[in-house]
């Protein structure tokens, strides 16, 4: 009988480490990426002290697959427009009706819908942007329109 504890006790220590491992894998690549996110940001312009992170960086892979990580952004300029957009409409940018039950969206960030989304892949080192309106990709129109800070096109 102690042997099968002793082997038990093997596979349990083994088990342990192997999930603190890919914990601290995750932990790196995650730091990485957010370094290389924040870079982009930097590149597009954005002052620290504008940015609001919505988001912060996710570790998401496929199985045995590739991995990217993503970082969700507005800017304090981006929420004033968006609080002021929505008022003046009456309709959140989703086509939502702004009624006194959900008044409160507006006075959370987290509730904002101009935002700047980086994803971070692994495989190519690359970060892209995508910038979102209502939850939606934004037109050449609305980056141009309502947003404070544009991607760089080269």
């Amino acid at each position: 009988m102690k042997r099968w504890k002793l082997i038990f006790l093997i596979v349990l220590i083994l088990m342990i480490v192997g999930a603190l491992g890919y914990a601290e894998y995750i932990h790196f690549k995650t730091k990485q990426a957010n370094h290389q996110i924040d870079q982009a940001i930097h590149q597009m312009g954005i002052p620290e002290k504008e940015q609001i992170v919505i988001e912060k960086p996710k570790y998401n892979a496929e199985v045995f697959g590739n991995e990217w990580f993503t970082k969700v952004i507005t800017t304090k300029k981006d929420y004033q427009t968006w609080k002021k957009i929505v008022r003046t409409n009456h309709e959140f940018l989703n086509g939502e009706k702004l009624t006194s039950k959900n008044k409160g969206k507006l006075d959370s960030v987290s509730s904002c819908e101009l935002t700047y989304s980086f994803t971070y892949e692994s495989v190519n080192k690359s970060v892209d942007v995508d910038l979102v309106y209502g939850g939606n990709s934004v037109t050449k129109k609305q980056e141009n329109t309502y947003f404070a800070y544009k991607i760089s096109r080269k």
